[in-house]
């Protein structure tokens, strides 16, 4: 009996494994023929199969416990006639990005000539993009729920990427009968996977050789720094974020902030299993940071936002341990181009963070994102 029930559970764990995981494939068969699986060490949400002629790219939902995938065939010989909405040929011309987020692997790529429209260039940084906004090259084409779908159908673009995060208005794209591919980064749980999407981007910009060149020094690097940190006898406690309207959302304890935390030689203060952000209540999150050593903020705050300003929002952020001691880090995507390079910057707001909290680990480190509230 005992037998059988561990036979039993075997089987139930074997096809779990195989419902939840990603492919596992070296190779994948389909009617153009065979395809070899491009390597990726970090990202899990993609997944690239390569052959002579063209590609095959799944990009995975995301959910926890979903396999389920979208795919993409991108082909480098011209094509003839009529196409799969999901048939793309690469290197593309025009390309449309409609978030600052997916610009960051385009900028690193130095290839921003293919972008024709983007969202909004509210808080863009990038001198050439901005350039380009201004000569009329790039057109604003909108919000979610609020696009222009006449603008964009007049661009003709060979695609649009657009944020499985942000919901509304995606359904009028359809319509017009363009590839629409998600990027799906921010559902990584790692910084070197977010930065490892680049391999995704270049394909469709004929950039592969180049994407792999500039991730493994990005990967070497921000290794390297995190070799810094896994000896150090004393690591200091931080916490993360602030009230916005009335509620605190804290990063999980296995989330991408903690990992960041982590890898710099810090204790987040928050040791769940939880891979996202939640809610909590002021007196939950004193509860557990009253007493920690670091206070790390991301605000769109007006120029010169400091000390005073902060305790205007709420008066209870001076009894933390943290800002007595002057030791709230923040980074105002007002004043530094955050949202546009950090996905391909994991190696600098790594050293960013070790800056702080091992100061002597970097003693003429000048941190480019991150800095003490004045």
């Amino acid at each position: 009996m005992e037998r059988k029930a561990f036979i039993f559970s075997n089987i139930l764990l074997l096809l779990f494994a195989l419902s939840s995981c990603k492919s596992n494939e070296k190779e994948i068969r389909t009617e153009s023929g065979k395809y070899q699986k491009v390597e990726l060490k970090y990202a899990k949400g993609f997944e690239i199969f390569n052959s002579d002629k063209d590609q095959v790219l799944r990009i995975y939902n995301g959910k926890a416990n979903d396999s389920t995938y979208q795919e993409f065939k991108l082909v480098r010989e011209k094509l003839a006639g009529d196409k799969s909405p999901n048939t793309i040929q690469v290197p593309c011309k025009k390309i449309i990005c409609l978030s600052s987020t997916q610009l960051t692997y385009f900028f690193a790529l130095q290839d921003i000539d293919r972008i024709v429209a983007t969202n909004s260039s509210r808080h863009l940084f990038h001198e050439g993009i901005n350039k380009r906004i201004e000569d009329g090259c790039v057109k604003r084409v909108g919000k979610e729920g609020h696009f222009n779908t006449e603008l964009i159908a007049g661009l003709n673009p060979d695609l649009i990427i657009v944020s499985p995060y942000k919901s509304g208005g995606y359904d009028a794209l359809k319509n017009l009968g363009i590839p629409l591919v998600p990027m799906a980064a921010y559902d990584e749980k790692s910084p070197l996977g977010r930065a490892e999407w680049i391999k995704m981007i270049a394909p469709f910009v004929g950039k592969e050789k180049q994407a792999d060149s500039l991730f493994q020094k990005i990967a070497f690097r921000y290794d390297s720094l995190k070799t810094l940190t896994e000896k150090v006898k004393i690591r200091p406690t931080v916490f993360s974020g602030k009230m916005k309207s009335g509620t605190w959302y804290v990063p999980g304890g296995k989330s991408f902030y903690a990992n960041y935390f982590r890898d710099a030689g810090a204790k987040y203060i928050i040791e769940d299993d939880k891979q996202g952000a939640y809610p909590l209540g002021f007196e939950s999150v004193y509860t557990k940071a009253a007493n920690a050593d670091f206070w790390r903020i991301l605000v769109p705050e007006p120029l010169g936002f400091g000390r005073k300003a902060l305790i205007e929002q709420d008066v209870r952020y001076a009894d933390f341990k943290a800002y007595k001691k002057g030791n709230v880090i923040m980074c105002n995507i007002r004043e530094k181009p955050y949202y546009e390079q950090n996905a391909m910057k994991p190696d600098v707001i790594l050293a960013d963070y070790i800056h702080f909290f091992h100061p002597n680990l970097l003693p003429n480190y000048k941190p480019e994102f991150y800095e003490v509230l004045k």
